[in-house]
């Protein structure tokens, strides 16, 4: 037999050494969460990794979704959504933003604990009786979405800003990427607080504790014990507390005409898995950067065709593709480098074959080619949570 492949532990709490406290893992195990006013929209929680410097709000909306709706409603909100990610490039200081979609099987005890806390003691008997059916039917086959969209900045160069005046600087910019994204088809956008921010961190990183932290919505959960007991990163997978993860990196986008409903398969919910985040990735290119960058995809789709004697039908559409990059840029489009994380969650080890051959299916109906993260599934894991992680900067950071 072969030697085994190699494993990096973590442990935290009363059998570690930092006694007491439960630290994330990782490029995480620096960061922190401050609270600041937005002026609009009540507090947001500011996630700061100090290593590289690098400030994330994260916003939660309800996405309006498809079903009968025009076409020509859904085609204005893409048009939307594009200007907004067109603006990404002109936004002052920001590095990256994220979209997750993350779903969870619902046990039911969400629409519980929202049936409790609003339900009066002196209600009707038969209002409260229905409620109490709905409470008891309604959650059978049913499943948790939350949608969330990542915003990280960073200082601009030469300017040694405190904490503080970056989370103002920052929160100042909320109301008009609120906007964009409200037109987008983004319903009920509000940011989330550091509450909210370390239920979703201790939630991802053990499953089992979601009934417990849905069913006290209220009860503050400090960011030093969002991180779980114990971790164990393998070559193709990542052990932690009660679940075992497993996360895939996009290898090649989509090729042709991508459109409105292309990733809506690789975003529904799958009965088999504990968890299932979805997170697209986008790096807005300056304007400036932009240009050139157009310019030469446009000369080198020109050279590769030119230099056969007959161009092939693929060196054709690269050529014209190119061709219309460089208009729409010309036109005041963005130029936006995207990616897309997929992270599958189990119970147990013998439980990853089948999510992987889910993903793989999903992928395919998205006409996106997928690869396991060999040899970082701890930082990949990471980076699909609301804490702005930007892998590309972390890989050239000394610790």
């Amino acid at each position: 037999m072969g030697p085994r492949p190699p494993t990096a532990r973590y442990v935290s709490g009363i059998a570690s050494q930092v006694t007491g406290t439960h630290q994330l893992p990782g490029v995480l195990a620096r960061s922190r969460v401050y609270a600041t006013e937005t002026g609009r929209s009540g507090r947001a929680g500011m996630v700061v990794v100090p290593q590289s410097r690098h400030y994330t709000v994260t916003l939660r909306c309800a996405p309006e979704g498809t079903d009968l709706v025009d076409q020509t409603v859904i085609d204005t909100r893409v048009g939307h959504l594009a200007a907004w990610l067109a603006a990404l490039s002109r936004e002052p200081m920001l590095v990256q933003a994220q979209v997750t979609v993350e779903t969870t099987p619902d046990p039911g005890t969400r629409l519980a604990a929202e049936v409790a806390a609003t339900t009066r003691p002196d209600a009707p008997r038969l209002a409260r009786q229905v409620l109490a059916d709905v409470v008891a039917s309604y959650p059978a086959g049913t499943a948790a979405v939350d949608t969330r969209v990542s915003l990280t900045y960073a200082p601009p160069g030469g300017r040694n800003l405190s904490h503080e005046a970056m989370c103002r600087e920052v929160a100042a910019r909320l109301p008009h990427l609120h906007a964009g994204l409200t037109a987008a088809g983004g319903a009920a956008v509000a940011p989330l607080d550091q509450h909210a921010l370390a239920r979703i961190v201790r939630a991802a990183y053990d499953p089992e504790t979601e009934a417990e932290l849905v069913a006290q919505p209220l009860a503050s959960l400090d960011w030093s014990q969002v991180g779980p007991v114990a971790t164990r990163e393998a070559w193709d997978y990542y052990r932690h507390d009660g679940a075992v993860s497993r996360t895939w990196g996009m290898v090649e986008a989509p090729r042709g005409v991508v459109f409105a409903g292309t990733f809506a398969r690789l975003t529904d919910p799958d009965p088999q898995l504990l968890r299932k985040r979805v997170t697209i990735v986008y790096r807005p290119y300056t304007a400036s950067a932009a240009a050139r960058l157009v310019e030469a995809d446009k000369r080198d789709a020109r050279f590769n065709a030119a230099k056969r004697p007959r161009p092939s039908a693929r060196d054709l559409v690269d050529v014209a593709a190119a061709e219309r990059a460089a208009e729409e840029e010309a036109a005041g489009a963005g130029v936006v480098r995207f990616t897309v994380l997929v992270t599958a969650t189990v119970r147990t080890e013998a439980d990853l074959e089948e999510a992987s051959t889910v993903v793989r299916a999903r992928a395919g109906e998205a006409r996106l080619l997928l690869r396991p993260m060999y040899g970082c599934q701890a930082a990949t894991f990471a980076a699909g949570l609301p804490a702005g992680l930007v892998l590309a900067t972390h890989a050239t950071i000394p610790y």
